[in-house]
């Protein structure tokens, strides 16, 4: 994927979700259309499928299925993005069930935990594994991605260890503030401050 800012990505993202449930079936949207629906502008919505190489029609705007497929290829989503999940509680549990991950080239390799009572057990039809065993396993297979579920408390610390055999990227789930070297990204998922921002919007 080339680069783009996460402001793009996040709009891109947003259209491609438009175009796949709520435009399906049509065979054709006006950039006036998505902007109307994402209360964005017009302008900035036609500038974002610019780059992603797409021509519109004359009074019918972008072909549904050639945006779509535009916008996939701008992102990358062919590309395939191996992960593991660590924490097997509700929460990665729950992301391990999300079908959709597939769509978006995520595919979840394996679900790791500590605790003896789930340890061997399924979920989405993946057994889940040791902790112990996650450096033997990155090492193997090189991976590089990890979603963390865990508690709060235990964050830092399987951070820590997932880093140290070679993890580079890290989808933070948990409220913890991580400490990492400067090789290693990490995305943090705020679901709580996402919240507040909805209810501070509402009160404007």
């Amino acid at each position: 994927m080339t680069a783009i800012s996460n402001k793009v990505i996040n709009r891109l993202t947003l259209y491609h979700c438009l175009l796949k449930y709520t435009c399906k079936g049509n065979s054709f949207i006006a950039s006036s259309k998505i902007a109307d629906l994402l209360d964005l502008d017009d302008s900035l919505v036609r500038k974002d499928i610019a780059l992603c190489g797409v021509l519109g029609h004359k009074k019918q705007g972008y072909v549904v299925a050639e945006l779509k497929k535009s916008i996939e290829q701008k992102l990358g989503f062919s590309d395939r993005k191996e992960v593991f999940i660590i924490g097997a509680g509700r929460l990665g549990t729950a992301l391990i069930h999300y079908a959709d991950f597939k769509d978006y080239g995520i595919d979840i390799l394996a679900l790791f935990d500590n605790n003896p009572n789930k340890i061997g057990k399924e979920e989405g039809g993946k057994r889940i594994i040791s902790l112990e065993k996650l450096p033997n396993l990155i090492s193997r297979i090189n991976i590089k991605n990890i979603i963390l579920t865990v508690p709060p408390y235990a964050a830092q610390e399987v951070t820590d260890y997932a880093v140290k055999y070679g993890v580079r990227f890290i989808w933070n789930f948990t409220p913890t503030v991580l400490k990492v070297p400067k090789s290693v990204t990490v995305y943090n998922e705020n679901v709580i401050s996402s919240f507040m921002q909805m209810q501070n919007s509402k009160n404007k």
